[in-house]
């Protein structure tokens, strides 16, 4: 690469290197792998991009190392399977002056393809014994919860309880995720009748002056919590 001139916008995951780039429909930053040979690659900038004749262009053949920009080293479409139109501009300022320049992608399909290329983070020692926990629950009332999940250890913790339900329950369960708190549950097990009734039972209890409501919030025996099971 030429000094002073910059090459690519690219930005490296794991051991990847992928471009940055724009389609012509949308506003939405892409990511384009490396080609695979044998397939034909393609440059960062397209043809079209090196025969115009007007300031920006001049601004771009000043700031960027034109070479390292047509070396066909690029799939021919993104991540997401969209033919792309052309490398978004970094470091060097824009290649066109309809788009700005881009240094993270902005594709909700290419951002989760982009997180398998990272590596699998180590397995907490406690996912096994809160996935345990979490079916015995399930097998009780139909449902459970597991708050504070680290987001790390949401994916090991779904694929866990999914196994073990599988292997010991054999009925369909639905997993869910709020912000870091994981959701299971089972209607084929749930005692609606049950939930019925106590639903029923608070409502009388203070519409109807029954009895005095519990100065305390009750235990919900439903839910296990990530950060009391920490071993060691």
């Amino acid at each position: 690469m030429h000094e002073g001139l910059h090459g690519p916008n690219v930005i490296t995951v794991g051991t990847s290197q992928l471009l940055l780039a724009q389609v012509s429909g949308g506003e939405a930053v892409h990511l384009v792998r490396r080609n695979n040979p044998p397939e034909a690659g393609r440059g960062a900038l397209s043809d079209a991009h090196f025969y115009q004749a007007d300031n920006d262009w001049e601004l771009v053949k000043r700031r960027y190392d034109l070479a390292a920009l047509q070396e066909p080293v690029w799939a021919q479409t993104t991540m997401c399977g969209r033919a792309w139109l052309v490398m978004a501009g970094g470091d060097g300022g824009p290649v066109s002056r309809y788009r700005q320049p881009a240094f993270v992608p902005t594709c909700r399909r290419c951002l989760a393809l982009m997180d398998r290329l990272f590596p699998a983070p180590a397995v907490d020692e406690r996912v096994p014994v809160v996935a345990q926990l979490v079916v015995d629950l399930v097998r009780q009332h139909g449902y459970a919860e597991v708050p504070q999940v680290p987001g790390d250890q949401l994916s090991a913790l779904r694929k866990a309880i999914r196994l073990l339900i599988k292997q010991q329950i054999g009925q369909p369960c639905r997993t869910f995720v709020h912000d870091d708190r994981l959701m299971v549950a089972c209607e084929s097990l749930g005692d609606r009748e049950a939930e019925q009734r106590v639903a029923v039972e608070a409502v009388e209890t203070v519409l109807l002056g029954r009895e005095q409501p519990p100065a305390v919030r009750p235990v919900r025996e439903w839910v296990v919590s990530w950060t009391a099971w920490k071993q060691g």
